[in-house]
C-alpha cells in the first residue's frame, strides 16, 4: 500500500478518539463541524505528507471537506493562525464553539462515561475477578474505562477499592504489623515463600517489607530475621557440597528433583550457576550421575507448577520472580519448552512484565488486516509465524483470544464491500 495513506486501524483508532473527545460524535478538528457519515470525513496529516509526515495516528485526524481543500499542504499550525486572523479581521471572534450538541437522535451523552456507566463497569468486573488493579485498565479485552476516570470519580485507585468493599491491607502495614503477619503466617502453615507474599493471604509483599525493613536486603534476610527460619548462608560450592554430601547420607543419591530449601539442599538454578550441570554437582558430591534422559520430566515439572500455585489464578509479575521458589531452573525450562514463553503458554500462566513486544498493537493490527484484505483464510496457530504474521503469544498481548481480531477485520471488510 501506499505510504501516504493511512491504514484502515490507523483510521479505526482515529475515530474511536474522535468520538472519546467529542461526546459521542465525529466533528471536524479543526471547525469542529458535526460529521454525520464516513463519506463526509477526511483523513488528514497534521504535518503534510509532502513535508515528511508520517501515515500513523499521531499525525492523523479527521477534517470536514471545506477545511481539508483549505488546508492543503500547509502546516496545522500555520493554517489555524490564517484562519483566526481571517475570522478576526472580518469581527469574528477567536473562540471557536464546538458543533457538537446533543440531538434528539443522538444525545451526546450516550456514550459518555458517565460515573453511573463506570461504576458498572468496574463493579462488573470485580464480580468476576474479585479485585483490580492499575493494568487491569490498559488492558484492552477487559472493557475497562481509561484509568483516567478513575482520577476523575474517586482520585486514585484505593479509594475506588474501599468505595467497592475491597480491602487495601497496604494501608494498615508498620513494622510491628508486618512482622505479626509474617509470623502468623509461619506459625499456621510452617513455611513460607516469596509467591506467598500476596493480600489474597492477607501479607505485604516484599517491596513493602523492605521499605518499612531498610536494614533487610532480600527474602532470606526477612526470612530469617523476621520470620525466625533457619536460611542457608549464600550457597558456594563448598556449603552446596557439603550439603549434598549430608542429603547422599540418608538416600544414597542426589536427582534433580529433590534440589530445594525443603530439602536443605540449593535450588537447580544454584546448582547450573555453580556447577554448570547436574552431573557435575553429583559428580562433586560422590554420588550416582544421572543420565539425561533421567532429569526433569515434563510431569514433574507440571507438578511442580501446580503446587506452585495451589489452585490459585496463574498470574506473575515476571519471569524473575517466578524462578525465586520454582524448584527448577529456567535452563530447565528451555530445555523442554524451547523458551519461557512457550512454557507459561503450555501451563497457562499470565506474565504482567514482559519485554516489549516485537509488534505494537497497531502493528499487529495492520498485519493481519492486511492479510485479511487479501482474501486469505484464518492460518492455523503454529502457521502464524511461519505465514509472516505475528506469533500467537504476541497477538495473545493484545487480545484476550487470538482469532478475535481476524474475526473483526473479515466483518469490517464484507461491511465495505456490501455497499
Amino acid at each position: 500500500m501506499d505510504g501516504r495513506y493511512f491504514s484502515d486501524t490507523v483510521k479505526f483508532e482515529v475515530i474511536k478518539q474522535n468520538l472519546e473527545d467529542n461526546g459521542g460524535g465525529i466533528c471536524c478538528a479543526i471547525c469542529h463541524k458535526k460529521l454525520l457519515s464516513i463519506s463526509e470525513c477526511h483523513f488528514d496529516h497534521i504535518t503534510p505528507y509532502a513535508k515528511g509526515g508520517k501515515s500513523i495516528f499521531a499525525n492523523c485526524q479527521i477534517l470536514c471537506s471545506d477545511c481539508n481543500l483549505k488546508k492543503n499542504d500547509k502546516l496545522l499550525q500555520e493554517f489555524v493562525l490564517e484562519e483566526k486572523a481571517r475570522r478576526f479581521l472580518t469581527g469574528e471572534s477567536l473562540v471557536i464553539e464546538k458543533e457538537c450538541q446533543e440531538t434528539e437522535a443522538q444525545p451526546a451523552t450516550a456514550v459518555c462515561m458517565t460515573k453511573e456507566l463506570f461504576d458498572s463497569l468496574v463493579l462488573d468486573f470485580i464480580n468476576r475477578k474479585g479485585d483490580i488493579h492499575k493494568v487491569d485498565f490498559s488492558r484492552e479485552y477487559n472493557n475497562l474505562p481509561s484509568i483516567n476516570y478513575v482520577k476523575i470519580y474517586y482520585g486514585n485507585l484505593n479509594n475506588l477499592k474501599k468505595s467497592f468493599g475491597i480491602e487495601d491491607l497496604s494501608l494498615n502495614w508498620n513494622k510491628e504489623s508486618i512482622k505479626e503477619a509474617l509470623q502468623r503466617y509461619v506459625s499456621e502453615n510452617g513455611e513460607i515463600f516469596q509467591k506467598d507474599l500476596t493480600k489474597a493471604k492477607r501479607l505485604p509483599s516484599l517491596p513493602c517489607i523492605l521499605n518499612y525493613y531498610p536494614e533487610l536486603n532480600n527474602f532470606s534476610d526477612v526470612k530469617r530475621t523476621l520470620c525466625k527460619l533457619d536460611v542457608p548462608a549464600r550457597w558456594t560450592v563448598e556449603n552446596a557440597i557439603e550439603a549434598g554430601r549430608l542429603f547422599a547420607e540418608r538416600h544414597r543419591k542426589i536427582t534433580q528433583k529433590d534440589l530445594g530449601i525443603r530439602n536443605h539442599l540449593p535450588t537447580t538454578k544454584v546448582i547450573y550457576n555453580l556447577f554448570g550441570s547436574m552431573q557435575a554437582y553429583q559428580k562433586a558430591v560422590g554420588v550416582e550421575v544421572s543420565k539425561t534422559n533421567d532429569l526433569i520430566t515434563l510431569e514433574e515439572i507440571e507438578e511442580a507448577v501446580n503446587d506452585y500455585f495451589e489452585g490459585k489464578e496463574r498470574v506473575v509479575e515476571s519471569s524473575k520472580d517466578f524462578f525465586v521458589d520454582f524448584p527448577y531452573s529456567i535452563s530447565t525450562v528451555h530445555k523442554n519448552f524451547g523458551s519461557f514463553l512457550e512454557f507459561c503458554k503450555e501451563h497457562g500462566i499470565t506474565v504482567l512484565n514482559t519485554k516489549k513486544a516485537k509488534y505494537t498493537k497497531r502493528e499487529v493490527d495492520d498485519a493481519i488486516s492486511a492479510w485479511v484484505r487479501d482474501g486469505r483464510k484464518i492460518p492455523l496457530a503454529k502457521d502464524l509465524s511461519k505465514v509472516g504474521l505475528p506469533s500467537l503469544s504476541v497477538i495473545l498481548k493484545y487480545y484476550e483470544d487470538w482469532k478475535e481480531p481476524f474475526y473483526f477485520y473479515e466483518k469490517l471488510y464484507e461491511e465495505v464491500n456490501r455497499t
